[in-house]
């Protein structure tokens, strides 16, 4: 029983700082700000934009080059 006792102390620390770790994390969560002052949610919003924006002119240069291979 002494060695179960002195395990569980021994853990105590480490388990306290991960708790406190979780917590913080899930209270600041996604209302955490950049170097902008957006949320990471806005910064997310913003990342899935672009992204779309970026796949309509890959998918412009891509039809055009499928129209040059198709010509020739």
């Amino acid at each position: 029983m002494g060695k179960w006792v002195e395990l569980l102390i021994s853990w105590m620390p480490f388990v306290v700082l991960m708790g406190l770790w979780f917590w913080f994390s899930r209270r600041n969560g996604m209302q955490a700000r950049g170097s902008s002052g957006a949320t990471l949610i806005e910064l997310y919003e913003q990342q899935v934009v672009e992204t779309r924006r970026m796949n309509g002119f890959l998918e412009r240069i891509a039809a055009t080059l499928e129209k040059r291979e198709t010509a020739r």
